[in-house]
């Protein structure tokens, strides 16, 4: 039967372990923990500006929030960056300056531009977002992380790990968050996730396939 793929954190170390690159090394090992650490969406990864996880000192929030504007439900919650991520965090801001991404004449935010968006892509611009061709049933334009999600897909398979999407990230952050501890009510807070039903679908996801198999089982004999 079909089982939904989930990365452990054997997944994840190799993950940034195989795109570890010379050249994109830093950025690329801090796009994996802003997907699988943060779980952001990606449309949250391509906007999400400096300003919003580092203080006017330039020190890292412990704890900040992801601007309504940017959210993808349109909601500001609340997330947290512990001790034991700020040198990933520290070795990236380091080569965007090596780089020249964001100079500021600012002597805040570590002489960055705080409006920068914090993650860049192999040009050192930020992600595009991409309009789709259909609008929302509202009239409303529809957004796509295309750019985003070919260096995803990039990472994924460059990892060899098979039956991965650029989704697996965000619902293995969402699983790995429940399985430490995190009740509903913290889990939809942090994630976004309103309904029960949603959540349900990606903490326990093999037991919906088993239901399935259930389901399936002697169904044809009468």
């Amino acid at each position: 039967m079909p089982i939904e793929v989930l990365f452990s954190e054997k997944d994840i170390q190799k993950l940034i372990d195989t795109n570890n690159t010379p050249k994109f090394g830093p950025r690329n090992t801090a796009l994996i923990f802003g997907l699988s650490y943060w779980g952001l969406e990606r449309k949250e990864v391509c906007q999400l500006p400096l300003s919003a996880v580092m203080s006017e000192s330039g020190q890292w929030y412990k704890s900040w929030f992801i601007p309504a504007e940017y959210s993808y439900n349109g909601e500001e919650r609340e997330l947290h960056t512990a001790d034991h991520v700020v040198p990933v965090l520290d070795k990236y801001i380091c080569w965007l300056k090596e780089k020249g991404v964001g100079k500021s004449n600012l002597h805040t935010y570590r002489k960055l531009n705080p409006e920068m968006k914090l993650f860049v892509n192999d040009r050192l611009t930020p992600f595009e977002l991409t309009e789709r061709s259909t609008k929302k049933k509202d009239g409303s334009v529809s957004y796509q992380t295309r750019s985003l999600d070919d260096k995803l897909k990039s990472f994924i398979k460059n990892s060899g790990i098979e039956g991965a999407t650029v989704g697996t990230f965000r619902d293995s952050w969402i699983k790995m968050m429940y399985e430490a501890g995190c009740g509903y009510n913290d889990l939809k807070a942090v994630s976004g996730i309103k309904t029960k039903s949603t959540l349900d679908a990606k903490i326990r996801p093999l037991e919906r396939e088993l239901e399935k198999v259930f389901n399936s089982v002697f169904s044809r004999i009468n």
